[in-house]
């Protein structure tokens, strides 16, 4: 049965952000068969600069320090897929002002550092004492960041949280679960549909898949990836799009798919042949009913 963690996001004014898994791969191009096998980027950051990036995240936070914190944030940054900087500001504002104080503590962190970003898996617990009664509250649960550099400095691209209930005061009943946004037989058709699109080259029907509000290796929008793909489909002769080793984990707010996957392509110029490979992952929200790409990353790796 897969994981589903209950996502409260209406208490995100009461809670640090988290969630979300999985690689952020660096985006290449794909190395004909023949070709020499150039040396692969620089990484981004090192751990030592992850690690001290964190140590600030969390020192501003316990001390409440808003405008701060605030800096550790791209302008382009969203919070559980669906929150701007604007509406970020909101939220911790009302957070520390609720606050009397916070300690957040960060455990079993996973970091991996690729050449365009890095993400930060971690387990949190925030001990919070409200202004209000003096109540105390202690929220635990799992992040997920995902850190840029812009003007030579990290940042915060995206951060999404899911979290655990914390125990219901005697007597109270816990609210029940959300379903799961989708079921596992819709996602296994959504890829199905994608990968036929994919393969008969049919760009309307392949754009289709993704949200308007789509991000492609924490880059593109959906403009850019109009360009990327028709351009890519325009130059093919025929595609073969393969997709393995499928894992799938379904939320109350998205539903995440890590594969690997191959593409052989023949251009139109010459019949040449080229080989994509690599992992890939696809965030799915659903929009007026229907499964759509909220984001897609990838990291196409050197041909054989």
């Amino acid at each position: 049965m897969k994981s589903i963690v209950f996502v409260l996001w209406i208490l995100t004014a009461w809670l640090l952000p988290l969630s979300l898994n999985d690689s952020i791969p660096f985006r290449s191009v794909p190395h004909a068969l023949s070709a020499p096998k150039p040396s692969l980027p620089r990484l981004m950051a090192t751990e030592q600069e992850v690690r001290s990036f964190f140590a600030q995240y969390i020192e501003r936070y316990n001390k409440m320090e808003l405008e701060k914190f605030l800096l550790l944030f791209s302008l382009n940054a969203m919070q559980n897929q669906r929150f701007t900087l604007p509406e970020i500001r909101a939220i911790y504002t009302d957070l520390f002002d609720r606050s009397r104080s916070l300690q957040l503590s960060l455990e079993e962190m996973r970091m991996e550092i690729y050449q365009n970003a890095v993400e930060i898996k971690a387990q949190f617990t925030v001990n919070q004492v409200l202004k209000e009664g003096r109540e105390k509250k202690v929220w635990r649960g799992d992040a997920r960041w995902i850190l840029a550099k812009e003007e030579g400095k990290l940042q915060i691209l995206s951060i999404d949280y899911q979290y655990s209930l914390p125990p219901a005061p005697a007597g109270e009943k816990l609210p029940e679960l959300p379903p799961p946004l989708a079921r596992e037989e819709e996602v296994e058709q959504f890829f199905s549909n994608y990968v036929d699109r994919y393969h008969r080259k049919d760009i309307g029907g392949f754009l289709s898949f993704f949200s308007s509000k789509a991000v492609h290796n924490q880059k593109d929008g959906i403009e850019g990836i109009r360009s990327i793909y028709t351009k890519f489909f325009d130059e093919s002769k025929e595609l073969r799009y393969q997709v393995e080793g499928m894992k799938t984990e379904i939320y109350q707010n998205r539903v995440e798919v890590k594969a690997r996957f191959r593409i052989d392509q023949t251009l139109k110029k010459a019949n040449q042949e080229k080989v994509w490979s690599g992992s890939i992952r696809w965030v799915l929200g659903r929009e007026d009913g229907v499964l759509k790409i909220v984001s897609l990353d990838y990291r196409n790796e050197k041909s054989p």
